[in-house]
C-alpha cells in the first residue's frame, strides 16, 4: 500500500527537530576511550549452558527488532546487534543442542519514521529478512509494521529473503494463493526429545488500519479467539509443548493466554525497549508462560527444555552485551556490510525526503557564527561533537558515512532543503554544529540585531540538559548517560556577550 503522505510529513517533521536540536546531544560525540573497552568479557558456552540447565534443546525468542542491526558504537554498554545473537546461537548449535528460532515479527519500524524515506524502509526489511535467513529461524510471526511499506511489496521481499525454510505463520489470516506457501497458520518443528507447535495471532484492528491493500493479499482475517480453537487442537495432537506468539496489544496476549491453557508459552510485544520484568509471568496455575524480549534487538528470551517431554522448561533473559561479541559470520558480511553498501548505491542520504525550514531560513554552518561568537566558536571547537562526521570516517566499519541514522547526529540539518546533503555539496555542515539546536541561522547572520530572530533561536540550559541531549543520548545509543556531566562537557552560556541580547 502506498506510504501515508501524513505520516511522512509528520516523520520529516521529527526529523527536522530532531535536526535542529542535536548539537547539544550525544551520539554526535566521538567515541571516546570508554566506547572502545580495552578487555571484553569472555563468552562461555559452558557457563551458559549450566545456567539453562544442561538442556536438551533450546527454544530461542526474539522480536521486535525495528530494523535496529547492530549497536551504533558511540558508547559503551550497548546492547543487541545480529552479530551477538548469531554467535549466541552458533555457539549453542556447535555445543549440539538443538535450537529453534521464532520472531514475533516487527522486523522494521513504520516506514514512515525512516529517515532515508521509503527506499531506506524497503531495504531494512530486506536485509532484516536475509539475517533471520541466515540463522535459519524456524517461524516468524507476521506484523503489521513490516507490512506497511505495502502488503504486496512487503510480502514480495519477505519471501525472496527469509527463503523456503523459514515461514510466516498467523493462525488468523488466509492469504491468497500467491503467499500461501510463505503464510501458514502454525508449523511443527522437532528439537531433539521435544516437538514444538508453533502460532501466532495477529490484531485485526492493526491490520484493518493498513487499508485496502491489505485485503488484496490476505483477504480472509479472523478474530483470534475464532482461529485459534482448530489450530491449538491439532498442535495439541502432533507436539510436546504449543507456542503463541501475538502481534497486538500486551493485554491481548495475556486474555489469549487465560482463553486458551493449552498454549504453554505465549510470547507477547513489549511497549517499551526494556522488557517489563526478567522473570516470566505463570498463568494458568503455572501451566502458562507469558513472556515478552523487549524491542530494538537487545534481548533474546531462552527456553531450555529437558529430555523428558514432562518436564517443563526453564526461561532466562538474555542481554546481548558485549560478552557476546565476536567476528560474524554471514551477518557481518552478507547483512551489516551489505546493507551499508546498499545505502550508499542507494543514495539515500542525498536524496532523503526534506522539508522547507519554517520563515525561509537556511544552515550557514558553524563558520558563519564565529565572527560575532568567536568564544563560543572556540568552545564548540574543542569538543566532539566539532569532530562528529570525522568520527565516522574513522569508523572500522564500511561505509557508515552513508547510513541516514547515523548521519542525522554526526551532521548538522540532515532532513532539510538546505542542510546536510554530502561531502562534496554540503562540506560546511560537517559535525554537530550550532545550528542543530539553535535553528538554521541565515536570517540571524543578516540581521543580527533582530531581537524577534534571537528569542527564537535562544535555548536555555535547562532546556538543553533536560530535553536536547536526551534526543540522542537515550537508553540505545547512551545507555547510563548522565545529562548534568555531559552539559559541563559542552557548556558554553555567556560566553560573547552582547549588549543587546535577548534575555536567556
Amino acid at each position: 500500500m502506498p506510504i501515508n503522505p501524513t505520516g511522512r510529513i509528520r516523520a520529516l517533521r521529527r526529523a527536522v527537530a530532531t535536526a535542529m536540536i542535536l548539537a547539544l546531544s550525544g551520539c554526535g560525540t566521538e567515541p571516546g576511550p570508554s566506547a572502545r573497552p580495552t578487555a571484553r568479557p569472555e563468552f562461555s558456552t559452558s557457563k551458559l549452558l549450566a545456567d539453562l540447565g544442561d538442556p536438551a534443546a533450546v527454544l530461542i525468542v526474539t522480536g521486535q527488532q525495528q530494523g535496529h542491526f547492530e549497536p551504533c558504537g558511540c558508547s559503551r554498554g550497548q546492547a543487541g546487534g545480529l552479530v551477538r545473537r548469531e554467535n549466541l546461537v552458533e555457539r549453542l548449535r556447535a555445543a549440539g543442542r538443538p535450537t529453534v528460532l521464532i520472531d514475533l515479527g516487527g522486523l522494521v519500524d513504520d516506514p514512515a519514521s525512516a529517515r532515508g524515506g521509503p527506499e531506506h524502509a524497503a531495504l531494512r526489511l530486506r536485509f532484516a529478512a536475509e539475517a533471520l535467513a541466515i540463522l535459519r529461524y524456524d517461524a516468524v510471526a507476521v506484523a503489521p509494521d513490516d507490512l506497511k511499506l505495502g502488503t504486496g511489496r512487503a510480502l514480495e521481499i519477505l519471501r525472496e529473503r527469509l527463503g523456503a525454510e523459514t515461514k510466516l505463520i498467523a493462525a488468523n489470516i488466509q492469504p491468497t494463493e500467491d503467499h500461501r506457501s510463505l503464510v501458514q497458520p502454525s508449523r511443527i518443528v522437532q528439537a531433539g526429545p521435544i516437538r514444538l507447535g508453533l502460532t501466532a495471532v495477529v490484531d485485526p484492528a492493526a491490520m484493518a488500519a493498513l487499508g485496502p491493500d491489505v485485503r488484496h493479499h490476505l483477504p480472509t482475517i479472523q478474530t483470534p479467539d475464532e482461529a485459534l480453537p482448530a489450530v491449538l487442537a491439532d498442535l495439541e495432537s502432533r507436539s510436546n509443548f504449543q507456542v503463541l506468539m501475538v502481534q497486538g496489544p500486551p493485554d491481548l496476549a495475556a486474555r489469549l493466554a487465560l482463553a486458551f491453557p493449552g498454549f504453554e508459552i505465549v510470547v507477547a510485544t513489549s511497549e517499551g525497549e526494556t522488557p517489563r520484568t526478567r522473570r516470566p509471568e505463570l498463568l494458568n496455575d503455572g501451566r502458562t508462560t507469558l513472556v515478552n524480549v523487549g524491542q530494538k534487538g537487545m534481548y533474546v528470551g531462552a527456553f531450555a527444555f529437558a529430555d523428558n517431554p514432562e518436564r517443563r522448561p526453564r526461561y532466562r533473559l538474555l542481554t546481548l552485551d558485549d560478552r557476546y561479541d565476536g567476528p560474524g559470520g554471514g551477518i557481518q558480511e552478507r547483512v551489516l556490510n551489505g546493507y551499508r553498501s546498499a545505502l550508499k548505491s542507494s543514495r539515500l542520504v542525498e536524496e532523503a525526503p526534506r522539508l522547507e525550514a519554517s520563515g525561509g531560513a537556511r544552515y550557514v554552518g558553524a563558520l558563519a557564527c564565529r565572527s560575532c561568537h568567536p568564544k563560543t566558536y572556540e568552545r564548540w571547537a574543542a569538543t566532539p561533537h566539532a569532530r562528529a562526521f570525522e568520527s565516522i570516517l574513522r569508523d572500522p566499519r564500511p561505509d557508515v558515512a552513508f547510513d541516514p541514522d547515523c548521519i542525522a547526529c554526526h551532521t548538522t540539518g540532515f532532513g532539510v532543503s538546505s542542510g546536510w546533503r554530502s561531502r562534496e555539496a554540503t562540506p560546511l555542515l560537517a559535525g554537530n554544529q550550532c545550528e542543530n539546536c539553535h535553528g538554521p541561522g541565515s536570517r540571524h547572520v543578516e540581521n543580527p540585531d533582530d531581537q524577534a530572530l534571537r528569542q527564537v533561536m535562544a535555548i536555555g540550559n535547562d532546556q538543553a540538559r533536560g530535553r536536547l541531549c536526551a534526543r540522542c543520548h537515550d537508553n540505545d545509543n547512551a545507555p547510563g548517560f548522565d545529562p548534568a556531566q555531559g552539559w559541563k562537557r559542552i557548556v558554553h552560556d555567556r560566553l560573547d556577550p552582547h549588549p543587546t541580547a535577548a534575555p536567556r
